[in-house]
């Protein structure tokens, strides 16, 4: 299986007992975010909530991997700015181990409100792990790679930034990962493609508030790359 840092920073975990946890996410859910206290979003960080910077393509890509039907509504809580600004303290504080798994945006149906059916994370990593042969799924050519099986989408990317080392500039190597935590009915193969595309336009969105060089090489519009 492909190896991942053995640190990992702290994520948030909404620990909500389940009688009330349908009542705080229904007042919360037109916001479509949370800040970090796990209260709604103001108005004025509303923009950079995982609602706003994902498209609807997104969500229909969780639905099908998720088997989520239309009549089930989708909540989307995160902090896509805020996952953004932990990497980039990480570096410059010289411990960027600690920016691992940082919570980017979690996708939930409205009936099953505690664990997410789908959840995007990103780290800061020296290296492209390497997957084991025999391991379950394939790799891709986007980014400086992509990876993806029935339940998860990998995608690699460098960012070369003015926003790391206090505004001289650096370039760092950034891995997006997409999980679904449901059971998937789909084909592994259109899984695979909704995997990748959920985490492709995680990262395209998460290189823009990182403000990296050229989008960090994301193709503008999401197809699926050829297989490595």
């Amino acid at each position: 299986m492909e190896k991942t840092s053995s640190v990992y920073f702290p994520r948030l975990r909404m620990k909500i007992l389940p009688v009330v946890a349908g009542v705080i996410f229904a007042m919360a859910g037109c916001q479509s975010g949370e800040s970090k206290d796990g209260n709604s979003a103001s108005p004025s960080s509303d923009k950079w909530s995982c609602g706003k910077v994902l498209s609807a393509q997104v969500e229909e890509a969780v639905r099908r991997v998720a088997d989520i039907p239309e009549s089930v509504k989708i909540h989307r809580y995160g902090h896509p700015k805020d996952a953004a600004e932990e990497l980039v303290a990480n570096y410059d504080s010289g411990t960027p181990d600690e920016a691992d798994s940082l919570d980017f945006c979690r996708f939930y149906r409205e009936s099953a409100e505690v664990t997410p059916s789908v959840q995007v994370e990103f780290s800061l990593v020296q290296e492209v792990s390497e997957r084991a042969e025999g391991t379950i799924g394939k790799d891709y050519r986007m980014g400086k790679l992509a990876r993806a099986s029935t339940k998860l989408g990998v995608l690699y990317f460098e960012c070369s930034s003015k926003r790391f080392s206090l505004g001289a500039g650096a370039t760092v190597l950034v891995r997006g990962e997409s999980r679904t935590n449901d059971e998937v009915t789909e084909t592994e193969e259109a899984a695979q493609e909704d995997n990748l595309r959920i985490i492709y336009e995680s990262s395209r969105a998460f290189s823009d508030l990182l403000k990296c060089k050229s989008h960090a090489g994301l193709p503008a519009d999401f197809k699926m790359p050829p297989e490595l």
